[in-house]
């Protein structure tokens, strides 16, 4: 992960907690070459509400896949990230934006994950970049309670594309 963005001066407590909140919870989907996933599942678990819920944007790209749609656990979010890492030689998250709402204690975050598709031939073929969008809603302790991930449409169909192109698993 890049340089990380910076608190604004004269930040209160509550602004501060979501903020570190956020940034960790970016972070710990970095790539971990220590774990069988290469990412943390238990640093990402231990950031969240017990009761954490994930969904999935935008309305119109989710009425195309079903398995997307209404919210679910993080069981539901970690069987996404057990189909599609195996198919990715590496990722790489940099946060570029960040929006704090401490009367909501909701953050939104602008990501840049740099993805590479496993396979052969050119790599720059194989890279794309998801320029994402995640909107956090937190707990009064600065646990996260839901998750809503708003991916770049193109970008993924790009995505699953080379991975198709590569033989890898689609779907």
């Amino acid at each position: 992960m890049a340089e990380q963005i910076s608190l604004p001066s004269g930040a209160s407590e509550r602004y501060v907690l979501l903020h570190n909140a956020a940034l960790a919870f970016i972070a710990a989907q970095a790539q971990d070459p220590s774990h069988p996933m290469r990412m943390n599942i238990e640093r990402l678990a231990a950031l969240l509400a017990p009761d954490y819920r994930h969904s999935w944007g935008h309305n119109y790209a989710t009425s195309f896949h079903p398995h997307l749609q209404g919210t679910h656990p993080f069981q539901y979010f970690t069987k996404s990230l057990e189909f599609m890492l195996p198919n990715l030689e590496s990722w790489d998250p940099t946060i570029t934006d960040i929006l704090v709402d401490e009367v909501k204690r909701t953050v939104m975050l602008r990501v840049s994950m740099q993805m590479r598709i496993k396979g052969s031939g050119n790599v720059e073929e194989r890279e794309v970049e998801n320029d994402m969008l995640w909107r956090l809603e937190m707990d009064g302790e600065g646990k996260i309670v839901k998750g809503t991930e708003f991916v770049d449409g193109v970008a993924a169909g790009r995505i699953m594309a080379i991975m198709g192109e590569q033989g890898n698993k689609v779907g």
